[in-house]
C-alpha cells in the first residue's frame, strides 16, 4: 500500500523547535527604570519610612522589594493583583531589577492591608515629597489644577457607596480628589473618598495638605477648578491664602439672574468669530454682601454649532460658560488661561487607563487607598524617568508609549565564566541610543563598577546554532559582572 505523503506548505520553511536553559525575559526595558532609581537613592529614601513594615519571617521579602515590585508591576502593565504572577514567573527580571524575588498577589494584599490610615497618610506624604524634590520650580509659580474622578467598583468593599457617576450610572465608585501641577505634569496630592461624596467636600482641607506638598522656593501662581469646587467655603480659603483662582460658577438660576441677564448687549466684546465674552462685579446672597468678580464667554451656535457650554432657555442660540475669578486680566485672557486645565483630564487618563489604579481595589478601604497613592508616588517617579533619560519630543508621550516602546525589550542571560551576559534583543538601528541611555543612567553610581559595556558585533557575526531558537535575535552584549546584585 502506498504510504501518504504528509501535507507541507509551500509558504513557510521547516520549523526546528529546541528548548533552551537560558533564563529569558521580555521586559529587559526596565533595567533603565532601575537605573534611575538607583540615581535618585530611591532605596535610601525608602528604608526608614517602610521600616515599621518589616517582618520577622525567615521567607519574608522586604517591604522595599515588595514596594518596588509594585511600582515594576504597575509601569510594565499590570492591571489585577493577579498580574503580578506573570513577572514572579520570569526567571530573570528579578535580577536585572535587583529583587531576590518578585512578590505573589498575596503578598501584595497583605502588605496594603497592614497599612493604617495614619499609616497611610505618613507613607504617602514622605514619598509623594520625596517624588517632588527634584522638581525645578516655574518662575512665576505652578498652576494647580484641581480636579476629581471616579472609580467604578464591582464589590462591597468599603466605600464604595452609589454616588455622581457618569460613565455607569447607579454603579457604586469611589471619588478620589487630585492636584496637578500643570507645567510640571506633577501631582502634588491624591486622596480616595467613599463614592457618595460631593466634589467639594473636604476641598478646603484638601488643598492645606496639598500646599505641604510644595518643596521649597516653589510656590502656586494660579489655581484652576471646574463647578464642582465652586462653593463659597472654599473660595474664601483661597482668597484667605491669597491665591489667584478661576474657578468655573455653577449657572443655577440665580446665578443666571444675577449675572447673565444683566450684562447689556453692548458689553459683549467679541475675541473671536462666533466667540464673545463679557464681565461683571456682582454678589450672591451667600457670600454675605462681598463682591466677587465675574468673566462671561458666549458662543452663537449658528457659527459654533459645537461650542461647549451650557444653553439656556431664555437665551436662545448661544452657548455660556461663567467664571469666578481674582485675576486681573482681561476677561479673554482669563479665558484662554482656564483652558488650559483641558490636559488635567489627559493626566487622569494616564492614572486609569496607563497604570490601572482604577482597576485595584481591597476590601479594606485604607488598603485602596493606600495601593492608589502609592501609585500615584510612581506617577511622579517615571515623570522624572521621562525627563530625564528620554529627549523632549517624548513629553507628549502617554507612559504606555514608555511601557511599550522602551520597557519592552527581549533579553536573555548566559553564563560566561565567572560573569553574567545579558543579550538584549534590540533593532540595530536602536541599540546605539539604548546604550547610551544606559551609560547615561548609570555613570557614577555604586553599581558601575559591576558593569561592563560592549557593543562589539563580534558575537553577531557567526550563525546562531539552529537548537538554540534565543539566538535568532541580534542583541545587544551587556555583561554585569553580577546582574543580580541589589542597589
Amino acid at each position: 500500500m502506498r504510504a501518504r505523503q504528509a501535507l507541507t506548505s509551500p509558504l513557510y520553511p521547516k520549523i526546528r523547535f529546541a528548548f533552551t536553559d537560558h533564563p529569558i525575559t521580555v521586559w529587559a526595558g526596565a533595567i533603565l527604570l532601575r537605573l534611575y532609581f538607583e540615581l535618585i537613592g530611591l532605596r535610601a529614601t525608602l528604608t526608614p519610612v517602610l521600616t515599621p513594615f518589616t517582618k520577622t519571617s525567615n521567607n519574608q521579602i522586604p517591604p522595599m522589594d515588595v514596594l518596588l515590585a509594585w511600582w515594576y508591576g504597575l509601569s510594565l502593565g499590570a492591571e489585577r493583583f493577579e498580574h503580578l504572577t506573570r513577572y514572579r514567573r520570569d526567571p530573570l527580571l528579578p535580577r536585572l531589577l535587583g529583587l531576590s524575588r518578585f512578590p505573589s498577589p498575596d503578598t501584595l494584599r497583605r502588605f496594603f492591608t497592614s497599612f493604617t490610615y495614619r499609616r497611610t497618610t505618613d507613607v504617602s506624604e514622605a514619598l509623594m515629597r520625596m517624588s517632588l524634590a527634584a522638581m525645578r520650580p516655574i518662575l512665576l509659580g505652578h498652576t494647580l489644577d484641581l480636579d476629581s474622578t471616579v472609580f467604578c467598583r464591582y464589590g462591597e468593599q468599603a466605600g464604595s457607596r452609589k454616588g455622581h457617576n457618569p460613565v455607569k450610572p447607579g454603579r457604586p465608585s469611589h471619588h478620589p480628589l487630585v492636584a496637578w501641577l500643570s507645567e510640571r505634569r506633577r501631582l502634588l496630592w491624591a486622596t480616595l473618598r467613599a463614592g457618595h461624596a460631593g466634589t467639594a467636600n473636604g476641598a478646603r482641607e484638601f488643598l492645606a495638605q496639598a500646599l505641604t506638598m510644595l518643596p521649597p522656593g516653589h510656590r502656586i501662581g494660579l489655581v484652576r477648578a471646574d463647578a464642582g469646587f465652586c462653593v463659597t467655603a472654599f473660595l474664601a480659603a483661597l482668597e484667605a491664602r491669597d491665591l489667584p483662582y478661576i474657578i468655573v460658577a455653577r449657572l443655577t438660576r440665580l446665578v443666571r439672574k444675577v449675572v447673565v441677564h444683566r450684562i447689556p448687549e453692548g458689553e459683549w466684546r467679541p475675541v473671536a468669530r462666533g466667540i464673545a465674552v463679557a464681565d461683571m462685579t456682582a454678589s450672591l446672597p451667600a457670600w454675605q454682601g462681598q463682591r466677587r468678580r465675574f468673566v462671561c464667554l458666549r458662543q452663537t451656535l449658528t457659527e459654533r454649532p459645537e461650542a461647549s457650554g451650557r444653553r439656556l432657555i431664555e437665551c436662545p442660540g448661544y452657548t455660556y460658560r461663567l467664571f469666578v475669578t481674582s485675576v486681573p486680566y482681561a476677561a479673554e485672557l482669563v479665558t484662554r488661561m482656564y483652558a488650559g486645565r483641558a490636559d488635567s483630564e489627559n493626566r487622569i487618563k494616564e492614572l486609569k487607563e496607563d497604570l490601572s489604579l482604577d482597576t485595584f481595589c481591597l476590601q479594606s478601604f485604607d488598603a485602596t487607598d493606600a495601593a492608589f497613592r502609592t501609585g500615584c508616588v510612581l506617577y511622579n517617579l517615571l515623570m522624572g524617568f521621562r525627563e530625564t533619560v528620554f529627549p523632549s519630543c517624548w513629553f507628549e508621550r502617554r507612559l504606555r508609549a514608555v511601557r511599550d516602546r522602551v520597557f519592552l525589550v527581549g533579553a536573555d542571560l548566559v553564563p560566561d565564566a565567572r560573569r553574567l551576559r545579558v543579550r538584549f534583543a534590540v533593532p540595530t538601528e536602536e541599540r546605539t541610543e539604548f546604550l547610551q541611555r544606559l551609560r547615561a543612567l548609570s555613570e557614577g553610581l555604586p553599581m558601575a563598577a559591576q558593569l561592563d559595556w560592549d557593543l562589539s558585533e563580534a558575537d553577531e557575526a557567526s550563525p546562531p546554532p539552529p537548537n538554540q531558537a534565543h539566538t535568532l535575535v541580534p542583541a545587544l552584549p551587556f555583561t554585569p559582572h553580577a546582574a543580580g546584585a541589589s542597589p
